[in-house]
């Protein structure tokens, strides 16, 4: 009888039964009981199962298979400075609202504080950052009622919102027999669900309103959104043009200056989401005379948000009294927005990369979109489509993670494309670090690589003393180098031509195609240029 062993083959197949369908695991020791329970479920078909040496690309990887399969996803690791790698990952999970679960195996609580190996204060190591957080053991003697209790316990915690942390005591011996009193199958919890908000109406209406969506929409369907509009008669300017067709293309820029942020002022605006791209757009919230605030996150997360009216699900709305003058008058600045930059988008250059690139990726597939610069291009310059589906870790908006977000979203989808920076690439790199057993999802990187961290030339600080080692921040690698000495496949290209042609390659596995842009400043200007331009 090893109280240790049960303990975590309890809780494994808890959060089974509680809808756990995949984990991740960074190897170590004290968490062999947790992580051999996992694996003989892995091996009884029950769940699938991940392996990552480093901590923080193990977490980011289970953030991308939660956002991408909307089921909890679990990881692990052993004791000790290994649990506070987690923590960026549970920092984006809880901003963006996903459930996340993080097991941290820790010693005993009677070896903290007395200077025992590996050992430190793990019970409440997250703060805030998570909703439930457990310090879980193993009593010594076996007691009647206590594997209904583990099983309450679990099955309470993933009814709550956001991602939870489980601090597991074990005791040695961390390996023995499943043996208990009682079967270890006794009580089962029944399952609760969490009541969801409920919409209601809007309090006010005015022909002259505005949709604006933040990226992640408040995982809010696009359809949801436009069938809202259309009911309103309000123009949609989103972050992501990339998920509806209906969209008012190049938003920022169409509101970029004060001339046309006053031309097109509404009397209502409606955020959904957050707005965390581009000034212009806050700027335009800004005019507009009642505010519409829709998002979940007010009720437990941005609790200090402030709006006229706040919803926490997307309002119900009977068909509006239409002005197909004022939806008109987007559409036309839209198109003339359109013609002054076209041919800014001719030339190599980094609008013009990405503004191809997701313009010439398949139907149907899956595109994320790293923090910085790319993600600011689409929204400037991507024309709309409804065909993609699109992710962003837009809670925190970090450059940290983004490579193993991406491959546990593209290990849940057929085919995954992402484009992102050389920081952002270097920042996760180990996310490519896969042993031979792992599974190598089909994805293909994009990395923009401009030896450095481009989206500063772009702010006031450019040209400060200094600037370069502080902000521009040049690594001298090549990228190609880089991917390839981690068994991944990459390839430089500097023409239009040869990135559609290695976009239209189909391969199986990971590739990363690096594209070589001229430097940071070039860029910079460019960008000036074509906002003196729309001026």
């Amino acid at each position: 009888m090893n109280p240790t062993s049960v303990l975590a083959e309890v809780i494994v197949d808890q959060l089974i039964l509680d809808g756990v369908k995949e984990v991740v695991i960074a190897p170590g020791s004290r968490n062999a009981p947790i992580t051999m329970a996992f694996f003989r479920a892995y091996q009884a078909g029950r769940v699938k199962f991940h392996t990552r040496i480093d901590e923080r690309s193990a977490a980011f990887l289970a953030l991308g298979i939660s956002k991408a399969t909307k089921s909890p996803a679990v990881v692990i690791c052993t004791s000790g400075s290994a649990a506070a790698n987690f923590h960026p990952a549970i920092l984006e999970a809880h901003h963006s609202a996903i459930k996340l679960i993080a097991i941290t195996a820790d010693r005993p609580a009677r070896l903290r504080r007395t200077g025992a190996n590996q050992t430190t204060n793990q019970v409440g190591i997250f703060g805030a950052a998570v909703n439930v957080s457990l310090d879980i053991f193993a009593p010594t003697k076996p007691e009647v009622g206590q594997i209904a209790k583990w099983r309450g316990e679990i099955s309470a915690a993933l009814n709550e919102s956001g991602p939870i942390h489980l601090n597991l005591q074990f005791e040695e011996p961390l390996i023995g027999e499943l043996e208990w009193i009682e079967p270890l199958s006794v009580g089962i919890p029944e399952v609760t669900e969490k009541m969801e908000p409920l919409p209601r109406p809007i309090g006010s209406y005015e022909t002259h309103g505005v949709i604006l969506v933040g990226h992640d929409r408040a995982e809010i369907s696009m359809a949801e959104i436009e069938l809202l509009a259309e009911k309103l008669g309000w123009p949609i300017l989103s972050e992501d043009p990339l998920s509806s067709s209906k969209v008012i293309p190049h938003a920022s820029l169409l509101v970029g200056n004060s001339e046309r942020r006053q031309l097109l002022k509404p009397k209502i605006a409606m955020v959904i989401g957050r707005l965390t791209l581009s000034r212009s757009l806050n700027s335009y919230l800004e005019l507009a005379d009642f505010k519409i605030i829709v998002d979940s996150r007010i009720g437990e997360i941005d609790t200090a948000r402030s709006g006229d009216e706040i919803h926490l699900a997307l309002p119900e709305v009977d068909q509006q009294k239409i002005d197909s003058e004022w939806i008109k008058l987007f559409n036309e600045s839209s198109v003339e927005i359109h013609s002054k930059i076209s041919n800014y988008l001719k030339s190599w250059s980094e609008p013009t990369v990405v503004n191809e690139f997701v313009s010439q990726l398949p139907k149907n597939s899956t595109l994320f979109v790293a923090s910085s610069r790319p993600i600011r291009d689409i929204e400037s310059f991507a024309t709309p489509r409804a065909d993609l589906e699109t992710f962003a870790n837009r809670g925190l908006a970090g450059i940290d993670g983004n490579i193993s977000t991406v491959i546990g979203i593209a290990l849940n989808r057929r085919k995954t494309f992402a484009v992102i920076g050389d920081l952002a690439f270097l920042h996760d790199i180990n996310g490519l670090l896969l042993g031979p057993e792992e599974v190598q999802p089909d994805l293909i990187i994009l990395v923009i690589s401009n030896d450095g961290g481009g989206i500063f030339s772009t702010l006031p600080q450019n040209g400060v003393v200094g600037f370069e080692r502080i902000f521009g921040t040049p690594h001298g690698r090549s990228i190609a180098k880089v991917a390839e000495s981690y068994g991944i496949p990459a390839i430089e290209v500097r023409t239009l031509e040869a990135l559609g042609a290695q976009i239209a390659r189909d391969t199986k596995g990971i590739r990363v195609i690096v594209a070589l842009m001229p430097d940071r400043e070039s860029n910079a200007k460019l960008l000036k240029q074509i906002s003196t331009n729309l001026d």
